[in-house]
C-alpha cells in the first residue's frame, strides 16, 4: 500500500481547488479546499499514520469537511484519486498545475497560457516552454495580459527554477553583503535588505533576493545591472531587475517606495507557512494581506506601512524576527496581551 505524505495531500486538494477555480464553482467550495491544503501542509502529525490508526481520527483535522474527508479515505485506501475528481482533473492541461504555483500566476492565468499556447505535460518542459515564450515576446499579446504580465511571469518563472539549486547560508550572506555594499557607494540613504531563506538565516538558500526603500527604482536598477560581477542581465523591468553571477547564480532586486516597505519585507521573507498562519490570523480580524499592506476587507481601506514593527503591531502581535517566522506557533508566543 501506498504511503502518502501530508504535502502530498495538500498538493492534491489544492489541484482540485484550482481545477474548481477554472470550472467556477462555488467560491465557498474552493475556499473550503484551499482551507483544507493549508491546515495539512502544516498539520504536525502524519494523516496518512492517523488514519491507519482510525480512519475517524481524521475528523478531529480542521477544516476537513465530509466531502473532503471522502476523497481522502479513498486516496489512502486504494492509492487512486475519487474517480469524479480524477475525471476533473483529467479535463484540464497538467501545466496547469504546475504553473499556478509560480508566484503571480494563478488558475485562470495558468489555464489562459494552456489554451493559447502548446505545452509539454511534462513539468519542468512546460516551465522552459512558459521561459521561451515570454522571451520570444508571444505572451504579452495574448488577450488581457499585456508587457508587464509577460515580465512578471518571466521573472518569477526563473525564480521558480532556481529554488532546486541552493547554496550555504554563509556564501549566499557574502554575496548578498557584497552586493548591498556596492549599492550602498552610490545610495548610502538607501535601506537595502535580504529576504526569504537568506533574511531567515535558514542554513541553505536558493536565489539571493534584496529589497530596496527607494523612489528612485531607475537610477538603481541601473547600477545594480552594472555589478561588476555580474555575467548576465536576465531581467530589467520598472521596479526590478534579475541577474547572474557565476556558477548559476541568481540574484534579484526589488525597489518600492518607502511607504509599503515593511508589508514587502514581511511578505517576502516567509517561510511559506508562517504567511499562511498570519493570513488566516488577519481574516480572522476582517483584514487581508498583501505586499502593499494591510486592507480591511469591509471598507476596503489599505494600511500601509514603512516598517514590519508596526505591520505586526497592527495585528495586534509583537515583532517575531525573521529566524522565528516558521509557521509553527509563533502567533501564540509573540501574541500581544
Amino acid at each position: 500500500m501506498e504511503i502518502f505524505t501530508n504535502s502530498q495531500v495538500a498538493e492534491l486538494l489544492q489541484n482540485i481547488a484550482t481545477a474548481y477555480e477554472i470550472k467556477r464553482k462555488n467560491r465557498f467550495r474552493i475556499m473550503a479546499y484551499q482551507n483544507a491544503a493549508e491546515t495539512i501542509l502544516t498539520y504536525p502529525e502524519s494523516l496518512y499514520d492517523l488514519w491507519l490508526k482510525d480512519p475517524q481520527n481524521l475528523d478531529l483535522v480542521p477544516n476537513i469537511g465530509p466531502a473532503i474527508l471522502k476523497k481522502i479515505d479513498y486516496l489512502f485506501k486504494t492509492g487512486k484519486i475519487y474517480p469524479p475528481t480524477q475525471k476533473i482533473l483529467n479535463s484540464l492541461h497538467p501545466a496547469i498545475f504546475t504553473f499556478e504555483k509560480i508566484n503571480s500566476i494563478g488558475p485562470l492565468i495558468a489555464y489562459k497560457l494552456t489554451q493559447s499556447l502548446k505545452f509539454s505535460p511534462q513539468p519542468e518542459k512546460a516551465l522552459e516552454q512558459l521561459i521561451t515564450y515570454a522571451q520570444q515576446d508571444k505572451i504579452k499579446d495574448l488577450p488581457s495580459f499585456g508587457e508587464k504580465s509577460q515580465q512578471m511571469i518571466l521573472e518569477n518563472t526563473l525564480s521558480f527554477l532556481g529554488r532546486g539549486k541552493r547554496m550555504p547560508l554563509k556564501k549566499a550572506q557574502k554575496i548578498a553583503n557584497e552586493i548591498i555594499t556596492y549599492l550602498k557607494k552610490y545610495f548610502p540613504k538607501t535601506e537595502f535588505i535580504a529576504l526569504g531563506s537568506l533574511r531567515r538565516e535558514q542554513s541553505t538558500v536558493g536565489d539571493i533576493d534584496i529589497a530596496a526603500a527607494s523612489d528612485n527604482s531607475q537610477k538603481i536598477i541601473t547600477q545594480f545591472l552594472e555589478y561588476p560581477k555580474s555575467v548576465q542581465t536576465i531581467i530589467r523591468g520598472q521596479d526590478k531587475a534579475s541577474l547572474r553571477l557565476l556558477h548559476d547564480i541568481h540574484v534579484d532586486l526589488m525597489v518600492k517606495p518607502k511607504a509599503s516597505f515593511g508589508a514587502l519585507l514581511q511578505h517576502f521573507t516567509g517561510s511559506r507557512q508562517h504567511n499562511i498562519i498570519l493570513r488566516r490570523h488577519a481574516l480572522k480580524m476582517g483584514f487581508s494581506l498583501s505586499e502593499y499592506g494591510i486592507k480591511n476587507l469591509k471598507t476596503g481601506k489599505l494600511h500601509k506601512f514603512d516598517n514590519e514593527q508596526d505591520f505586526y503591531k497592527f495585528l495586534k502581535l509583537k515583532y517575531i524576527p525573521p529566524q522565528k517566522r516558521l509557521g509553527k506557533n509563533e502567533l501564540e508566543i509573540y501574541k500581544m496581551l
